[in-house]
């Protein structure tokens, strides 16, 4: 072989591995492409959203003032930051109540309610690099969630398998820190204080802080933080994931 064709070998060779890796590039960035897609309030809900007589905490959507993020460290590692503005529904069913948060397309959670506001199972979604996963967590019994300040109360819920979710426990403990006054459109709200600690156990170590104020006698979220680190087995190794945001009633009123 002479040196100008052992050159153009060479060349077509570099040639085809800078093609190969620029088409392996396009194709990374297609089937793992993650997004972080806001929604519009109108979207939320849609056409079946059920409605109350418009009093705070009745059936209906509302809407928060937003700070905050998820990331995650799976694959090349994502982030998604929350917009500005995300929803939360009060709607009739489940148990009795189901109140469900809004933030993303790829983000949401839902709590289920009985009628004397104890827990009894929730439901969270996370999309990463256009990989659904829900979870489904059933209270049984339901675990007590409200009471007199200084009460503390405790219980567990378990995640179902589904998909490659493994079986799961999530340990809950519920502290009434007592009555606040916060502000909500220039006014004056009277609202509870309650304190949320969950240790998730199993397929996934996590642990999670939320602390809500809530409108007295409703499900009605007047403001709302959140603080959770978690570390999931999979088949890519583990993951680490954080979550943090507050959330802030914009208007009493269900709609405004």
């Amino acid at each position: 072989m002479s040196g100008t064709t052992g050159k153009r070998w060479l060349v077509a060779g570099l040639g085809a591995l800078v093609l190969l890796v620029a088409v392996g590039l396009i194709l990374w960035l297609v089937v793992f492409r993650d997004t972080a897609t806001e929604v519009a309030g109108e979207e939320v809900g849609g056409s079946t959203l059920v409605t109350g007589g418009g009093q705070p905490g009745d059936f209906g959507l509302y809407r928060y003032a937003t700070t905050g993020y998820e990331t995650t460290d799976a694959l090349a590692g994502s982030r998604h930051d929350y917009p500005a503005e995300t929803f939360i529904t009060i709607q009739p069913g489940g148990c009795g109540t189901l109140v469900r948060w809004q933030a993303l397309e790829e983000r949401w959670d839902e709590w289920d309610y009985c009628p004397d506001g104890s827990l009894a199972g929730r439901r969270t979604f996370h999309e990463w690099f256009q990989i659904a996963n829900l979870d489904l967590w059933a209270c049984s019994p339901p675990v007590p969630t409200r009471g007199e300040p200084g009460a503390e109360l405790t219980g567990a819920c378990a995640r179902e398998e589904t998909g490659n979710a493994t079986a799961a426990q999530d340990s809950l403990r519920f502290e009434v820190i007592g009555y606040e006054n916060l502000t909500v459109a220039a006014a004056a709200v009277e609202t509870l204080h309650v304190r949320l600690t969950g240790t998730g156990t199993g397929g996934t170590e996590s642990i999670r802080t939320y602390d809500t104020w809530l409108l007295p006698g409703t499900y009605l979220i007047v403001r709302q933080t959140l603080e959770l680190t978690s570390n999931t087995q999979s088949r890519v190794g583990l993951v680490h994931a954080e979550e943090q945001y507050e959330i802030s009633l914009i208007s009493l009123q269900p709609g405004s």
